[in-house]
């Protein structure tokens, strides 16, 4: 890629200095000629390895996308593949329900705590009414 953008730049710089004169050929345009390329291709090359890395081995063309639950606990299991496509819905990981299991338990506990106390203050209600002669 750097050949390529090198050699179009050669081309423009033949073109407007060499062929129609539209800029004469001196020492300062020929400073400016060489370091143009130089700085542009530093730039260039050190915003690609930010935005695609790349090594002697691959190139990576596609930005990572990470993959966060909306609730915490701790994986047990990853039963997807890499490089494979997924579709909405489908499981990427499990997550350990031991927790939530102990959550709801105990939630289930306070309900039923709760509900029985109603019914002690029913039947507490009930005898006192009764025993005021008023049924």
């Amino acid at each position: 890629m750097e050949a390529i953008l090198l050699g179009i730049y050669a081309a423009f710089v033949w073109l407007i200095f060499i062929k129609l004169k539209w800029l004469p050929w001196n020492i300062t345009s020929q400073v400016i000629v060489a370091i143009i390329p130089i700085v542009g291709l530093t730039v260039l090359v050190l915003l690609l390895n930010v935005v695609a890395p790349s090594s002697a081995d691959a190139r990576v063309i596609k930005y990572v996308v990470q993959l966060m639950p909306q609730v915490k606990g701790r994986v047990i299991e990853v039963p997807v593949e890499g490089n494979k496509l997924y579709k909405k819905g489908e499981v990427l990981f499990r997550i350990d329900p031991t927790p939530y299991e102990l959550d709801v338990r105990s939630l289930e506990a306070q309900l039923a705590d709760a509900e029985g106390g109603v019914h002690v203050r029913q039947i507490v209600f009930v005898t006192r009414f009764q025993h005021l002669g008023l049924r």
